[in-house]
Parts: structure tokens; C-alpha cells; sequence
């Protein structure tokens, strides 16, 4: 799972994060990346106010006793200071920048709209370059074949299966760390959970096979050993994989392919997924419910994506002169 670590939070920062979740009903992961991308930016806050240890690294400045005072010393000037740390100091790309920014107008304006726990917003004059949104990143099929027929050595049965349902489903990695045994019957419907939330899907001939090798090999290697029974995917310890664990196993396997360069990760797998469906024919409203997609807007971005579409169509139209 992602863990955020909440005693680390000051009062605030605890009230916008249950926020996001309870009321927002924002993503497990994309929470843990607020709590991530805002410890960052309050670190960074102490570090320039001489408020952390001279000789501490900023990572490890500790924000739990920042209260109203401090976050009302905030100014514009504090803020795009840490921009630039991010762009120079971090090396962050300009999209990344634009997307730890917005984390910070959105905290800071729950603070001024939401509790009136400050009296200004600091990001309210806070100017970003627009960003060109780009199309995801995926693979090729060609290309997944290559990733799955590299897979081998140790734990390759559970690595494996992972990958197939990443590639041939579009399921969160959220998804995939709360999937249990019972949520999969014999048939390939699968109960999917994000949060408070359900779906059914399907596991296709592919991933039902790439199961039966895993559950086989589970079996065998926890023989009289205790584990996890309800986890679909564990460790050799026995516990469930967390998203983290399943990011470093799906990054280990894309390098030892090949594709080590495409900063592909299990989200841009899910991208792919995706992309195959649209191009093997499936409608977009189908698609939707299958990637669990609240609105049309977030699916329409793989039609939007398929190049190889347009060129097709385009290329089938055909009006001149007569010669």
C-alpha cells in the first residue's frame, strides 16, 4: 500500500490529506502524493527559515510541530525559491514543477477557503507556465511480448502474472495490491476495489493461465510456512506486496528487458493496456468502465493518443481532381 506516515504531519497538513480522501474522494496514490510532494515543500520551508538542523539534509527535517504562524509567514517570494530548488537543486522537469505547484495552491487555498485557518493565500498570484498536455506513454504489442518473454529466474511465476494483468487488464497498481484470491472466480470475473468503490472486470484466457502458474508456485514455496492467504500477490516473507514493491518488480523487469530508458512503470502499463483496447476496436464507453474512470474526459485521452488511427483514417480519404 502507499504509506503516509501520519504521525510525521503537522495538524494541517493531516486535515488536507483526510480531505482529499474522504470528501475529494482522490486516489489512494494520488494522496500519498500530495503527502509526499507537500512534506517535500514544508522541509524545504524550515530548511530556508532556520528553522531545521545546519548539518540535517532537508529530506530529513522534521515538520510535525509547524503550526498556523508558520504557514501565515508563507510568502510568494518563499514559494517561487522553491521552484526554483525544484527546477536547479532537484532537476525537476518543468512538468513535474507544474504539477508540485498545483499540490500547493491546492493546500494552501483548503487553508484560506476551506478552514480559514490563514488569512492569505500565498499561490493566489502564483504564476506556472502552461504545460502541453502529451499523450501517455505506452507500449507497443510487440514490445510487451518482449517484456513477457524476458521474464525468468527467481519469483519469474509471480513477476510474470503481475505484468500480464498490468498489460492486459489497465488495473491500478491500488487495484492490483488489494486484490485477493476470493475476488477472482473460476470464470475470470474479477472484483476490482479502489478505496470505498467496486467494479467487475474480466481476466482473459492470458492472465487466468499466468494465475494458475503463480497459485501453483505459491502453493509449492509455502508449503508448512505461514503467509498471507487472502493477498493474490506476496513477498517471499510471506506479506503482501505494497505499490512500491510491485513499482521496484515491474522497473527490475523492464531494465532486464531492455526498455530501462522509457520510464515505463506500472501506471504507464495501465496506459498501454488501454491503448490496445482502443485499437483492438473496444468502444470508449466500454473502455470507461473497464478502467474505472469516473468521466468520458479521462478515457477520451486514447483516442486522442492513437496517431496510427488518424493516419489510417486520413489516409483512406482520398478526394482530387479528375486527371
Amino acid at each position: 500500500m502507499f504509506e503516509i506516515q501520519a504521525d510525521l504531519c503537522f495538524r494541517e497538513l493531516r486535515g488536507f490529506l483526510d480531505y482529499c480522501e474522504k470528501v475529494k474522494k482522490s486516489s489512494e496514490q494520488t494522496v500519498y502524493n500530495y503527502y509526499r510532494d507537500l512534506m517535500m515543500f514544508f522541509r524545504y520551508m524550515k530548511f530556508i527559515k532556520g528553522q531545521g538542523s545546519p548539518v540535517q539534509k532537508i529530506d530529513t527535517i522534521p515538520v510535525m510541530d509547524i503550526d498556523v504562524d508558520f504557514l501565515n509567514s508563507i510568502n510568494i517570494d518563499d514559494i517561487y525559491r522553491y521552484i526554483d530548488y525544484l527546477k536547479i537543486t532537484r532537476n525537476n522537469s518543468p512538468r513535474t514543477v507544474t504539477r508540485r505547484s498545483t499540490v500547493l495552491r491546492m493546500f494552501f487555498r483548503y487553508l484560506c477557503v476551506t478552514t480559514g485557518a490563514i488569512e492569505d493565500d500565498p499561490t493566489e498570484k502564483l504564476e506556472l507556465p502552461a504545460i502541453k498536455k502529451e499523450p501517455p506513454k505506452f507500449m507497443s504489442e510487440n514490445d510487451c511480448i518482449t517484456l513477457l518473454n524476458s521474464i525468468d529466474g527467481q519469483n519469474s511465476e509471480r513477476d510474470y502474472c503481475i505484468l500480464v494483468i498490468l498489460i492486459n487488464c489497465g488495473i491500478r497498481l491500488s487495484e492490483l495490491v488489494r486484490l485477493n484470491d476470493h475476488d477472482i472466480k473460476p470464470d475470470g470475473t474479477v472484483t476490482v476495489r479502489e478505496k470505498n468503490t467496486t467494479r467487475t472486470i474480466y481476466f482473459n484466457k492470458a492472465c487466468m493461465e499466468a494465475l494458475d502458474e503463480y497459485k501453483d508456485f505459491k502453493e509449492k514455496f509455502f508449503e508448512g510456512k505461514r503467509y498471507d492467504r487472502h493477498a493474490v500477490f506476496v513477498g517471499k516473507g510471506g506479506k503482501r506486496l505494497t505499490g512500491r514493491w510491485i513499482e521496484q518488480i515491474v522497473k527490475k523487469r523492464m531494465e532486464n528487458a531492455g526498455f530501462g530508458d522509457k520510464g515505463l512503470s506500472p501506471n504507464k502499463l495501465r496506459h498501454t493496456a488501454a491503448t490496445i483496447m482502443y485499437r483492438k476496436g473496444v468502444d470508449l464507453s466500454v473502455m470507461k468502465d473497464i478502467l474505472g474512470h469516473k468521466d468520458m474526459t479521462s478515457t477520451q485521452i486514447y483516442a486522442n493518443a492513437d496517431s496510427d488511427k488518424v493516419e489510417k483514417a486520413m489516409k483512406g480519404i482520398s478526394v482530387s481532381r479528375k486527371k
